[in-house]
């Protein structure tokens, strides 16, 4: 009986020694072949905040990209070994999407289902967030907008570049809404009463407000027209393609990831109040009307 408890004992006694000796060998191996590095491309929109934009993106050196959705992509590069390139130098966003769709770059930063925009993309399931869809009106006419009906007897006005899903572009069809190339004639519409309202995703409106010094003057209606759900989308000629989407998905499965997104939104606002503080509106010509 004490052979056999001896037995059992040095058999033991060997198993752990063996297996502290093949974790050294398992970890000697690994610091000698560490993983390879992967190269990942990304590209997104580039004056869209708060989901992607460039500081001075007419100079001829780029200044810095932000996104909201670059911190969940440093912890998946720190995670997996992947060095990190943002693509977006001199080009439109049309140009952008379409280098994504010929494999050139891996992954776009925001993306909407069934548009044809998009086609031949592949989109990480869930949604990171819902990009919503409003009205800005003088805070005196606000209430008049309850609903989508309410906006056909109305004049509207858009940014150009700003990108709707196809579903969305459908529906517009039915109003009153004129496009202009920026931020700035928008405003100027709406101040000077050539439109009644502006019609605008929620916190890229609230930005350009805010940079421009009219958050205080403008209302947002309380309703949201539409809620479009933003998504990750991974090239599918990439050949990162299937890693990608793979990490991606576990990620966005994650309730908590994405209510960091939200999160990031909120934050980022305060971020631009914070950084505007002190901006004196523009008048948009209204003070010589009033002499």
């Amino acid at each position: 009986m004490k052979k056999t408890k001896f037995g059992l004992w040095f058999l033991a006694i060997v198993f752990l020694i063996g297996t502290s000796i093949t974790a050294k060998a398992f970890v000697r191996y690994e610091d000698k072949h560490p993983q390879k590095r992967r190269d990942i491309h990304i590209t997104g929109f580039i004056d869209y905040a708060p989901f992607g934009f460039v500081e001075h993106p007419d100079e001829k050196i780029y200044g810095k990209f932000t996104s909201i959705f670059q911190p969940m992509f440093e912890t998946l590069a720190k995670e997996n070994n992947l060095r990190v390139f943002y693509d977006l130098q001199k080009k439109d966003y049309p140009t952008l999407v379409q280098e994504v769709r010929k494999g050139e770059v891996d992954v776009l930063f925001g993306a909407y289902h069934q548009t044809e925009t998009y086609r031949g993309l592949e989109l990480i399931y869930p949604a990171a967030i819902n990009n919503p869809i409003t009205i800005f009106m003088l805070p005196n006419r606000v209430n008049e907008v309850k609903s989508t009906d309410d906006l056909r007897k109305l004049k509207g006005v858009k940014i150009a570049h700003e990108v709707y899903s196809d579903y969305i572009n459908e529906q517009l069809k039915q109003f009153n809404i004129e496009s202009v190339d920026s931020s700035y004639e928008m405003f100027e519409k709406l101040f000077t009463k050539k439109v009644d309202y502006i019609l605008v995703s929620h916190y890229f409106g609230l930005i350009e407000a805010i940079k421009l010094g009219l958050r205080e003057q403008i209302a947002v209606a309380r309703q949201t027209l539409w809620q479009i759900p933003m998504f990750i989308a991974v090239s599918k000629l990439s050949r990162e393609r299937k890693m990608l989407a793979q990490k991606l998905t576990r990620y966005m499965e994650d309730e908590n990831n994405r209510k960091a997104f939200q999160e990031a939104v909120t934050q980022m606002v305060a971020e631009f109040e914070k950084n505007s503080q002190g901006i004196v509106p523009p008048t948009f010509g209204l003070e010589k009307s009033d002499k």
